[in-house]
């Protein structure tokens, strides 16, 4: 994907990346200067410049943030030591943790602010597909630098171009990612977005909301470059205008300008309300609570709830994940999902309070996800639902068995050797389901076994879960954990120390990766990676970006 750079270009692009959760690389040229956009799954995670004054430490200076002498200082040690400026930063005190994050979202504005006034140049995306390695969530909202974007374009008959057939109907995105996103609209933003219901097309909101047609279609541009919004399959035809008194036949011609539109548009049934001075997306955060509750107490509920959540992910399964009965509709399951994915989207949760959480919450919404497309696809849904009754050794809803009429003598307790013929069954099916890339259904077969695997098949099983968690960058923190819990119960594992020296390899951390291939040696005297990587001999560890910690991935050197 690449071409020349013109006034508009920059919101479609980001629209296309954003919307369609794209992880790359965008590379921008403009003479000899050069910028670049990274993104992971369409989020904005970091920008670099070869244009000295864009650098993070010359933004960090110009902010009052850190002083000339202590950049050059730490400039040396860059140089030096062939570290990240940010790394240097922290770990010569000159800044915190805390600081830094919050100064990066900055340098990230402020370079993309100047790329939207770019009216010339060219640009590439560059895709990326590897998936290792974590990435941190930056206090930056990439639909809002979208809506900037938007807002930067100067000339009507771009944003008309843009815009497209005014004739489609818009609707509601059914993506909850995008629905529920967390974006400050402005008021005209939010009093058009209020009138898309998914049977008005365009022109007709362009008709009916009484201010400017350029404002109107520069807010309708927005909400759909976000993704707020989205195209309707339906299509209006163009009603014919009416009049009190005879016309000569109409003759087809272009569009009307915008003051002619305006003028010719039948008038509103009625003014709109006045419009708050800040709107944000319906639903991107949770509903106002009484006067009741602190916020002391609303934080903390939420923390509760959260972790709760969480914990419930190491055993239930994508029905008791949705809160929803087995014998739940489609209906239902598009209810639930839409209703847990506005409450636990990541962006309703910024309260420095919340921050620690942000991994957990990540992974409740990766499993949202996860539970509604296998359970929303009758044929999916109907081989899992196969493959759980086969895999679980004991009942997993007691609470129907209490409801059900007290006749006939009760069960008699499982067999445990059955438990365990029918756990070790769900293991070898979840590592063939792994080698054909179906990691959460594997992850939904194992957890339940492995509670009533035999000794030796629990840990094979610990194996293959610890294998799918590391398929998914948020889920690297199960992986260790479980990967440990192998090696303290059976110290003479050879596959969990490898698997977690791999592990810390690619995190950057080489003293606990050289230890760990220490003593995989030690079990395995010829295992062969462990042996390279000893040797100087392994792959080269991730590069920076995909690398060497959540802060050293962020910036370059400076």
């Amino acid at each position: 994907m690449k071409g020349d750079l013109a006034e508009g270009v920059i919101p479609g692009l980001l629209q296309e990346l954003y919307v369609g959760r794209r992880s790359g690389t965008i590379q921008f040229a403009r003479g000899s200067e050069r910028q670049s956009v990274r993104l992971r799954h369409g989020h904005i995670v970091n920008a670099q410049s070869n244009v000295p004054e864009d650098r993070l430490g010359e933004m960090l200076v110009r902010r009052g943030l850190l002083s000339p002498a202590d950049l050059t200082r730490a400039t040396e040690v860059v140089v030096k030591e062939h570290k990240r400026l940010g790394q240097v930063l922290l770990e010569l005190g000159l800044m915190d943790q805390s600081g830094l994050e919050d100064a990066i979202p900055l340098h990230v504005h402020e370079m993309l602010s100047r790329l939207f006034t770019w009216g010339e140049g060219t640009y590439e995306f560059v895709e990326e597909t590897d998936e290792t390695g974590e990435e941190l969530t930056l206090k930056l909202s990439t639909a809002e630098l979208i809506l900037e974007a938007v807002q930067a374009i100067q000339d009507p008959d771009v944003v008309r171009y843009l815009l497209g057939d005014l004739e489609r109907v818009l609707a509601l995105s059914n993506d909850p990612l995008l629905r529920f996103q967390k974006a400050t609209l402005s008021p005209a933003d939010g009093f058009v977005l209020s009138r898309v219901d998914g049977t008005t097309s365009a022109r007709e909101i362009l008709q009916m909301i009484p201010l400017p047609a350029e404002v109107v279609q520069k807010s309708l541009l927005a909400l759909l470059s976000t993704g707020i919004i989205e195209h309707g399959s339906a299509r209006k035809p163009r009603a014919p205008v009416t009049a009190p008194r005879a016309a000569p036949p109409a003759v087809e011609a272009e569009p009307l300008p915008p003051a002619a539109r305006t003028a010719a548009s039948p008038p509103p049934p009625a003014a709109p309300p006045p419009a708050p001075p800040v709107v944000q997306v319906p639903a991107a955060s949770a509903p106002a609570a009484g006067p009741a509750a602190t916020v002391d107490d609303k934080t903390e509920e939420r923390r509760r709830e959260v972790l709760e959540a969480w914990e419930g992910l190491k055993t239930h399964n994508h029905f008791e994940v949705l809160g929803i009965p087995r014998a739940s509709g489609e209906a239902e399951v598009k209810e639930a999902y839409f209703r847990l994915a506005r409450r636990f989207h990541p962006d309703a949760h910024h309260a420095a309070s919340l921050g620690d959480l942000r991994d957990k919450l990540e992974q409740v919404f990766i499993h949202l996800g996860e539970a509604y497309e296998v359970l929303r696809d009758p044929k999916r849904r109907a081989e899992y639902e196969e493959r759980l009754g086969r895999s679980q050794p004991r009942p997993r809803e007691p609470a129907a068995a209490a409801t059900a009429p007290e006749a006939g003598p009760p069960a008699p307790p499982p067999d445990p050797e059955d438990e365990a013929r029918l756990a070790e069954e769900a293991i070898r099916r979840a590592e063939r389901l792994y080698e054909k890339g179906q990691y959460f259904d594997a992850i939904q077969l194992l957890q339940p076994a492995i509670e009533a695997a035999k000794p030796k098949m629990k840990q094979r099983g610990r194996i293959a879960l610890a294998r799918c968690y590391l398929t998914k960058s948020k889920l690297g923190k199960d992986a260790e954990e479980t990967l440990l819990a192998v090696t303290k119960e059976d110290p003479q594992n050879v596959d969990a120390h490898a698997l977690l020296a791999g592990l810390y390899r690619d995190r950057g951390l080489r003293t606990r990766a050289t230890a760990m291939y220490r003593r995989v040696l030690e079990l395995n005297p010829e295992h062969e990676e462990a042996a390279q990587f000893l040797a100087g001999a392994a792959p080269s560890p991730p590069p920076p970006e995909e690398g060497g910690g959540l802060l050293g991935r962020l910036f370059r050197k400076g």
